[in-house]
Formats: structure tokens, C-alpha cells, sequence
């Protein structure tokens, strides 16, 4: 049984103050400094607001950018000795740094991709045909961006907080969590085995679970809008319940009633926790939570009268369970991937 398409996160972009690469005008009439120059001001200029600009049209400017940047000259010409890029945090925007550093300038710009790739993953219709293998293409592509962001400020003398290494491992995880999410979509979509199903949610849960980890202790603590932690917990829950819930579904089948009811009584009460401590969380999801707290509590109904009426077995306690397997079918782009913007790494995802 399929379950409607629950709610993503996205990253929103780093904010940055224009930047004047070259200020010797012998070079100012260099085609190549001039593009240099253009896809930089793309970047700064009002008009260009990640907020209200399309997300592959935005992406397409950083991506321009960073070419540029990165590209080899012939040329003599190098920037200005004193030249200070200032980008400001993607979530505290209040918080900037400036460096005269090209490293965390190019870590800046590749860190707006994944922020445009997580924008344009969570934007996609997952229910339409193709939704789901896009989606999960573009989530992993963002792990990748963030994951590359956070080696390239290694060795900064300082570095910023949503680009720091404890920040781009939890958005890396984060962003592998809903990818994750978009192959047990599809999974169920395609008939799989309840057993198979129950290790891609387990390894969904163990994603989120280590996202939710990193934001409630430092540096992270607090760093975070109240609304994402509210929501990487819920989702946490709900796919641990999910990998006990299909687990429990091929117990039953097996007849291995006393376990079933342990999976889901253990599954019934992640979601009661969570729904309790996970205030803010969109209400879509608590929904979501809801419908399937429903569905177990009607199998484990069912599960409960047969043990009473017919197999009489030990119910086991929920210490004693043992983990479920998991199995994850995402991985994080390269950074070749995550630069070429004709890359389909949902093409890598089983």
C-alpha cells in the first residue's frame, strides 16, 4: 500500500554582498574577465534573489560562476591582493564573514548548489510519473554539494557555522535521508516485498536520526529553526514505525505473532513520542504520522486477538529486539556530478 508523498525540506541560499574582482582597468576589456565579472554581479544583484528566482535557472548562474572561477588562464592577470568576498549564513542571515579567501569563495557558491538542488528536489511532483527518481537524483546531488563545501573550508583558519564540518555532515545526511525517502516511495509504488521495504525505512530512519542528532547538541544547537528539528524528528519516527510496520508484516505472514506484536508496539510508541516532542512540524506530516499509527494499531488489534485466541506466544520486550537490517540505496554525488548540470544521479539509485 503506497502512501501520499510527505513534505521535504530545502535549503535556503547563502546571501552574498557584491564583489569587485579587478580593479587595474587594463584588464576590464578581457572577455573572459568581463564574464567573470557579469556572473559574479548575477549573483549579488536584487533582481537575482534565490527566493523568488527559479531554482535551474538559479543553479544555472552558479554553476556559470563557478566555471569561470575555476577555469585555467593563460593570462598574467590574478585578483586583487586585497579582495574580500562576504557571504552571510544560509540560516542565521544576520551572521556574515568576510575573507579574502577564493577557497571560501568557490565553497560559498558550490554550498548555493546544493541549496538550489535540495530547492528544486523538494519542488518536484512526486506522485507524477518520474517525480520520485528525480527528486532522489537531485537530493543526492545536494549531499554532494555539501558534502564538498565542508572539505574545501577545511583548513580556513575560520570558518563559517552552516559550513563548518559539523553543519555539512548534517545536511549531507539530511539531504541522503530524503533521497532515501524517495527510493521507499518508489519501492512500494513497485509492489516490493515487505521485507525489502522495511530495510529501505529502517535506513531512511537511521539517515534522519543522525541529521536530528547533530542539531541538538553544539555548535548546531539552536543554529536551526525550531520547525526543522520539529521535522527531522517526526521523520525519524515515522520511518522507524515504517520499518517495523512492513517488518511486522512479514512476521505475521510467517506467523511469528509474538514478535509482530513487539514491532508494533515498539513502532505505535516512536510515533506517540515524536508527535509529542516534535512541535511545529508541518501538519501534513503529523498526518502522515497519524494515517500510519492507524494502520498498526489495526494490526496490532488483530495480531493481539489471534494470540489470544490461537497461538498463545511470549510476547517479547522491546530491549530484547533485535535492530532491524537496513539497506541504503543513495549515495552523495562527486563533485563532477554536482558541477555538471547534466548530470542525472537519480540514474544511481536503485
Amino acid at each position: 500500500m503506497s502512501r501520499p508523498p510527505s513534505p521535504m525540506l530545502s535549503v535556503p541560499e547563502k546571501k552574498t554582498a557584491a564583489a569587485e574582482l579587478f580593479r587595474d582597468r587594463h584588464f576590464f576589456n578581457s572577455a573572459f574577465f568581463t564574464d567573470l565579472r557579469e556572473a559574479r554581479a548575477s549573483l549579488s544583484a536584487p533582481s537575482s534573489q534565490a527566493t523568488t528566482q527559479d531554482a535551474s535557472f538559479r543553479r544555472a548562474l552558479l554553476l556559470r560562476y563557478h566555471r569561470l572561477l575555476a577555469s585555467p588562464r593563460d593570462d598574467p592577470c590574478d585578483f586583487d591582493d586585497d579582495l574580500a568576498f562576504t557571504w552571510h549564513d544560509a540560516f542565521r542571515p544576520h551572521l556574515r564573514r568576510t575573507a579574502a579567501s577564493l577557497r571560501f569563495e568557490k565553497a560559498a557558491v558550490v554550498f548555493n548548489v546544493g541549496a538550489a538542488s535540495s530547492r528544486i528536489a523538494a519542488a518536484v511532483d512526486r506522485a507524477a510519473e518520474g517525480g520520485v527518481k528525480a527528486a532522489c537524483g537531485e537530493f543526492q546531488r545536494a549531499a554532494g554539494a555539501f558534502r564538498a563545501a565542508g572539505q574545501m573550508m577545511e583548513g580556513e583558519v575560520e570558518d563559517t557555522v552552516d559550513m563548518g564540518p559539523e553543519a555539512s555532515a548534517m545536511l549531507e545526511r539530511l539531504m541522503l535521508a530524503q533521497a532515501q525517502e524517495c527510493c521507499f516511495e518508489r519501492a512500494l509504488a513497485a509492489g516490493t516485498s515487505s521485507a525489502a521495504c522495511s530495510k529501505v525505512a529502517k535506513q531512511a530512519a537511521l539517515y534522519y536520526e543522525e541529521a536530528y542528532a547533530s542539531l541538538v547538541i553544539p555548535p548546531l544547537q539552536n543554529h536551526f529553526e525550531r520547525s526543522w528539528v520539529a521535522h527531522i524528528l517526526l521523520k525519524a519516527a515515522l520511518f522507524n514505525a515504517e520499518a517495523s510496520y512492513r517488518y511486522a508484516i512479514e512476521l505475521h505472514e510467517k506467523t511469528e505473532i509474538g514478535e509482530e506484536i513487539a514491532r508494533l508496539q515498539f513502532g505505535i510508541n516512536a510515533i506517540v513520542d515524536a508527535k509529542k516532542a516534535a512541535r511545529g512540524a508541518p501538519g501534513s506530516l503529523y498526518d502522515a504520522a497519524s494515517r500510519l499509527e492507524q494502520d498498526m494499531n489495526q494490526n496490532l488489534e488483530r495480531a493481539l486477538n489471534e494470540n489470544n485466541r490461537i497461538y498463545l506466544l511470549r510476547v517479547p520486550a522491546a530491549k530484547l529486539l533485535a535492530p532491524l537490517p537496513a539497506a541504503s540505496l543513495v549515495r552523495s554525488a562527486s563533485l563532477s556530478e554536482t558541477l555538471d548540470v547534466k548530470t542525472e544521479t537519480g540514474n544511481q539509485s536503485s
